[in-house]
């Protein structure tokens, strides 16, 4: 298919030379096209950091209020990349709602027309019953198709192509927060628990410790996109600008501003954040925004002397212009939910090719017996 505006808007941000260099891992999905949706070596990573602007608990199993790497002799804080996916596929979704409330009829003409994404991609459970299945995600929207989804009513899943690292703490790991606290009702907002009529029964909430990431915390992370499309890169880039909320409690914490600094384009994702942090942790006590960014920046410029690909360092300006991109141009809108069902019709005439493969061997085997 044709990715016209997705490459207008790549241009603008990159210059014309490095789209050009850049566009060899980008992918084209051909709807119906089986060979289109069958793995090839293309890669694009991204690296950013993240700095928490609010206190951060981000437990997910264990003992304790947040999980610790340890790197260069530091129990370093680390915001697993599960939780970080969880979090983009959610800000994600949210976007493909507000363009389908704004752009309905023009997704319609070049998506599925008979669905509805609205009532149809849901990231409640699935339920599979006798009159079929009761939420779960519609399997032919972006989301689903960049970030994989699995579902009871079609013949096919689909793979996360949006992976990535762990983000770890380069800023400081030695000052973790705990706090004491009365537990709060969810009602009334008050420590307070309100549970009967007596007032015996009306008892201040339990005691309880809490350890925090303290704000002003920087991590180094990395994302990367296999085989992604033009419309997919550009609007992976521009939720990568945004302001997330991450771990517990997010409705009064949790905040964390990110910045992108580099995009590199190849035939494998490049690095990891795990060893830029050892890096950092090994040579540098003292490191703010800046410090970080540069020390990133050197890192991608040492890996990709001993890589073929190509790689751009994001400036402030440059990411300025990531984040003010117009994710409900309808032009760009189309070509984000027209590359989504060519992927699934390629997908879906693949599964066809099987099961009719499968039918033949079959009656292959029903004469010879």
């Amino acid at each position: 298919m044709s990715y016209t505006y997705s490459f207008e808007v790549l241009k603008e941000l990159f210059g014309e030379d490095f789209v050009k260099k850049v566009s060899m891992y980008l992918h084209s999905y051909v709807s119906g096209d089986v060979k289109s949706v069958k793995p090839t070596r293309k890669r694009v990573t991204i690296y950013y950091l993240l700095r928490a602007s609010d206190r951060l608990t981000i437990r997910t199993e264990g003992e304790d209020d947040m999980i610790l790497t340890s790197i260069a002799d530091k129990d370093v804080p680390t915001i697993i990349f599960r939780k970080l996916k969880a979090v983009y596929l959610r800000e994600f979704i949210g976007l493909l709602r507000s363009q389908w409330s704004v752009h309905e009829n023009s997704i319609k003409n070049v998506w599925f027309k008979d669905v509805d994404f609205l009532s149809s991609c849901s990231l409640s459970v699935g339920i599979a019953g006798g009159r079929g299945t009761i939420h779960g995600r519609c399997m032919k929207c972006p989301t689903d198709v960049l970030m994989g989804a699995v579902s009871a009513k079609e013949r096919y899943n689909l793979v996360s192509r949006f992976v990535g690292d762990s983000a770890y703490a380069v800023s400081n790991v030695e000052e973790k927060e705990r706090r004491i606290g009365n537990a709060v009702d969810e009602i009334t907002y008050t420590t307070i628990m309100l549970r009967g009529s007596e007032s015996e029964e009306a008892r201040t909430g339990a005691l309880y410790t809490m350890s925090f990431v303290v704000p002003g915390t920087i991590f180094v992370g990395k994302t990367v996109l296999y085989m992604p499309s033009p419309p997919e890169l550009v609007f992976s880039l521009w939720l990568l600008t945004r302001t997330i909320r991450v771990g517990a409690r997010t409705s009064v914490q949790g905040t964390l501003e990110t910045y992108p600094v580099a995009v590199i384009g190849d035939l494998s994702e490049i690095g990891s954040s795990y060893e830029i942090a050892e890096k950092i942790l090994s040579s540098d006590d003292d490191v703010d925004i800046n410090k970080a960014y540069q020390h990133v920046s050197d890192y991608v410029k040492e890996k990709m002397t001993s890589s073929h690909g190509v790689y751009m360092i994001l400036n402030k300006d440059l990411v300025k212009k990531i984040s003010a991109i117009d994710v409900l141009n309808e032009n760009l809108v189309k070509e984000l939910w027209s590359n989504a069902k060519s992927y699934v019709d390629a997908v879906e005439k693949y599964i066809s090719m099987a099961f009719e493969k499968e039918k033949k061997e079959e009656k292959t085997k029903g004469k010879t017996g």
